[in-house]
């Protein structure tokens, strides 16, 4: 309906070892769109280019056809940003979209991992980012470090919820 709540979602990369794992995001979705969530009831559009979308079927397959807006199918860039300036919030991997979601102005809550946030944290006020324990030193210097392993495990479900609720009340507080 209008007015409601939409949730932005960038589950993918261009990397697998900063890709946060599909089940997250899956998880996190119920958990902010259920009754008592933060974002209660919201749309879930769920972003990624096409030869992403595998990836992100998932996600897409957890929602009912009311709550998915499914922007995986090849839409060009300023259609997508049309539609992002139209989202309450999006979370997303360290990613072109994520720089995206931010340059619109809505809050954006970058996912990082192998990768430093004081070099790409989305820019802007209305902006937050959350990593898993490990700094990029620690992933990177791990004697099992692997490029084709997702470096993004240890960042919980739990810890982005908190960072999402602490990025809304803090838009909610400055006004």
């Amino acid at each position: 309906p209008p007015g409601s709540p939409v949730l932005a979602v960038g589950p993918t990369t261009n990397w697998i070892g900063k890709q946060w794992p599909i089940e997250n995001y899956i998880t996190l979705v119920r958990s902010l769109t259920a009754a008592d969530g933060p974002l209660a009831s919201a749309r879930v559009a769920v972003l990624s280019a096409p030869n992403e979308r595998e990836i992100a079927r998932p996600l897409l397959d957890s929602l009912s056809d009311a709550q998915r807006i499914d922007l995986t199918t090849g839409y060009d860039l300023g259609t997508l940003v049309a539609c992002l300036r139209r989202c309450t919030l999006y979370i997303g991997n360290d990613s072109g979209l994520m720089h995206m979601a931010a340059a619109t102005g809505i809050p954006t809550l970058g996912l990082f991992g192998p990768s430093r946030e004081c070099h790409y944290a989305p820019w802007g006020r209305a902006n937050a980012t959350i990593r898993g324990p490990r700094s990029y030193e620690d992933i990177f210097t791990a004697p099992d470090f692997s490029w084709t392993a997702c470096h993004m495990t240890d960042l919980t479900v739990p810890r982005v919820t908190d960072a999402v609720t602490a990025l809304l009340r803090r838009i909610k507080a400055s006004g």
